[in-house]
């Protein structure tokens, strides 16, 4: 028995005395579960759009775009950099970079992750941190979108991890790096909070490290200011203060009753707060939501010193979302930056059982179980590749019929991207043919008005589909499309073979009596 205990402990020694190779299989994991859930050939919508066009748009011109007016500019900036070594004319190839980008930095943010939890555990316990975070389901599906947050989590990852280091120069850098995080996501701002905050606690306040600060303040700055400066010049407004003075003054307004988003500030506050646990503990299934959780008690129960600088990230890291909350901004994305803390926290309870018998049982337990849980929320999750791929392709022929129709979200997105032309890309945003506009069926009871309404706003086409989310008069439309004569079928995605049903109609003003 002693014998097979030492075989164990003698094959569990390889994963921390060669680093290097443990963090290549912990991103090999990390590598499959992504590109299992890789949605190729298949359009990056919404605010990856944006994103996407703007580094386009500074190949294309031969300088950064003024007319966007989305806060930060980090990453397509970055990314236009990828898209300038590009030479295709498919602009489905530069959107599936964009991705394959994300992808990238995600996985690379394991490295951070690590020397993140080495600062407060030793290698094998850090190895466990970074494995958690490579397989987090939340950050692998959000990893495949194109969006800001793979590098904003990496930069912040990396500046906590800086910030620790013995080494003054990377104390230096973590600031720097801050920065940039900033610049990717306005809400980077408050991470210098954090920073200020441990500089001083390990540094104490003297005249030295007073001195330091303001070189380390210096080089903050110092790469933020151009940025800002850049973006006043092309939009009017720096994109990061201007962005935190406006919801300072949106709390002002409903502290003196003169927003219509809360009835009071109280009501804000309290709404934002419900929300944010709502989505906190929706984020931390399948795994942190128990080991996160016993690793946080086990550190307050200890009162564990090394709690204080997590706690304290995590506590700046998460004002954003809860304003965002309070608003109605309903995303769980404002709180993917905490999942590198959730795995520090988890190494709390890890490390607690560390001393048992049969610890590495239980190590290979927690690894398979979240390895396992987070597989199964992937596939539960995962994206209907042949869904999306149809609506993209009939979005395609639906923005060749009309110009202006409803909304059938989310499918819908689609549309935005279905009118760049296929044979001479790249191209500016500005000299692509008209976007098709989808007109919100909110608020409205029956088809009739919704037609009315916006007959104004060149209103020609219905389109029905038989998602069973869709308002009751589109159903009835769907169901009994004899009761609208007024509507005349001019496409039905099933007459080419197409799984997904959808049904366009075009409006006979002469027939529609209102």
């Amino acid at each position: 028995m002693i014998l097979n205990k030492e075989a164990i402990r003698r094959k569990f020694s390889f994963f921390p005395n060669h680093v290097i190779i443990s963090l290549i299989i912990v991103g090999i994991v990390g590598v499959g579960l992504r590109l299992y859930n890789f949605p190729y050939g298949i359009p990056v919508t919404l605010d990856a759009t944006l994103y996407f066009w703007y580094a386009v748009d500074t190949n294309v011109l031969g300088h950064f775009p003024a007319d966007y007016t989305f806060p930060n500019t980090g990453w397509p900036m970055l990314l236009s950099v990828f898209f300038s070594v590009i030479h295709s004319n498919n602009f489905i190839d530069y959107m599936t970079v964009q991705r394959f980008v994300t992808v990238a930095v995600s996985l690379i943010t394991i490295i951070p992750v690590y020397f993140v939890c080495k600062r407060f555990f030793n290698k094998s316990f850090a190895l466990i941190g970074a494995a958690l975070f490579a397989v987090e389901p939340h950050i692998v599906q959000n990893s495949i979108l194109g969006i800001t947050d793979s590098l904003y989590v990496f930069l912040i990852s990396t500046s906590f991890a800086f910030l620790f280091s013995e080494n003054k120069k990377l104390v230096y850098i973590s600031f720097a790096v801050a920065a940039l995080s900033a610049s990717v996501r306005y809400e980077g701002l408050l991470f210098l909070a954090v920073l200020t905050t441990i500089f001083f606690t390990r540094f104490k306040i003297n005249k030295k490290s007073f001195l330091q600060y303001a070189l380390v303040f210096g080089i903050y700055w110092s790469i933020l200011l151009p940025i800002m400066f850049l973006r006043i010049h092309d939009v009017g407004d720096d994109g990061l203060t201007s962005h935190i003075i406006e919801g300072a003054k949106v709390t002002n307004r409903i502290a003196a009753n003169q927003s219509d988003i809360s009835p009071d500030l109280a009501s804000f506050v309290l709404n934002g707060v419900e929300n944010l646990f709502k989505y906190l503990g929706w984020i931390m299934i399948p795994y942190f939501v128990i080991i996160a959780s016993l690793g946080a008690i086990i550190a307050l129960k200890n009162k564990d010193r090394r709690l204080f600088s997590v706690i304290l990230a995590m506590f700046i890291l998460i004002i954003p979302s809860v304003y965002a909350y309070a608003r109605g901004i309903q995303e769980t994305r404002y709180l993917l930056v905490l999942m590198p803390f959730f795995s520090i926290l988890s190494l709390f309870f890890i490390e607690k059982i560390w001393n048992k018998d049969f610890r590495n049982v239980i190590i290979i337990l927690i690894l398979s179980i979240s390895v396992g849980t987070s597989f199964a929320y992937i596939e539960i999750k995962k994206i209907d590749i042949t869904h999306e791929r149809e609506a993209y392709e009939i979005g395609l022929q639906v923005s060749k019929i009309t110009d202006v129709t409803n909304v059938y979200y989310p499918e819908s997105k689609y549309l935005k991207i279905a009118t760049i032309p296929q044979d001479r890309f790249p191209l500016s945003s500005n000299t692509i043919p008209k976007i098709t506009t989808t007109l919100s069926t909110d608020g409205f009871s029956s088809l009739s008005d919704f037609i009315k309404n916006n007959k104004s706003a060149g209103l020609t086409h219905i389109a029905i589909d038989d998602d069973k989310s869709r308002p009751e008069f589109m159903k009835d439309v769907f169901n009994n499309i004899e009761r609208y004569p007024y509507l005349v079928k001019v496409y039905d995605s099933n007459e080419y073979g197409y799984k997904y049903r959808l049904i366009v109609y075009k409006i006979n003003y002469d027939l529609f009596d209102g």
